[in-house]
């Protein structure tokens, strides 16, 4: 039996091939992480900035807070800060934890399009690299949302507390 020319062997050795060079990739990007200057995610740039639309009761629409108790944390694994807890109450604490959310929105942001990768390597058909891509795209828009809520709730509390305005 053979799946497009490729025997189920050879699939699951493209498989694990590209697996194991994603997961590089992504520990490429997220590895250096920790190690970026706070004074780079003080502010919300680029694709960090909020859409109209983003607010809390749009990502309870989606489900996020359930998202955020079901998906993995693994903010700490290179030496960063988890972002499943809050680290304290006070605005010291806030500001802090806002920058490790947005570092952590940067890395699943440039982590997204790694899949582009693989259409260099000789073994991909075009339907494995479809499938990556989304796979890629579509677990990284999974950790961005419950970032960017996080990030939206943490933001009005600070906005409430000091009454100024989060970057």
């Amino acid at each position: 039996m053979t799946i497009a020319g490729y025997t189920p062997l050879q699939v699951l050795w493209m498989v694990g091939a590209d697996l194991a060079i994603l997961a590089i990739v992504h520990a490429l990007i997220g590895g250096p992480a920790p190690r970026w200057p706070d004074r780079w995610l003080t502010k919300d740039v680029g694709p960090l900035h909020f859409l109209p639309f983003e607010t809390p009761a749009f990502y309870r629409r989606l489900h996020v807070p359930w998202l955020a108790r079901h998906l993995p944390e693994a903010g700490d694994t290179f030496g960063g800060e988890s972002k499943s807890r809050l680290p304290g109450n006070d605005v010291a604490s806030l500001e802090r934890y806002l920058i490790e959310v947005r570092r952590g929105e940067w890395v699943h942001w440039l982590s997204m399009p790694t899949w582009i990768v693989l259409i260099f390597l000789p073994w991909n058909t075009w339907g494995l690299i479809v499938l990556w891509a989304i796979l890629t795209i579509g677990i990284n828009l999974l950790f961005l949302s419950v970032l960017r809520f996080n990030r939206l709730r943490i933001e009005r509390i600070l906005e409430l507390t000091t009454g100024r305005m989060a970057s």
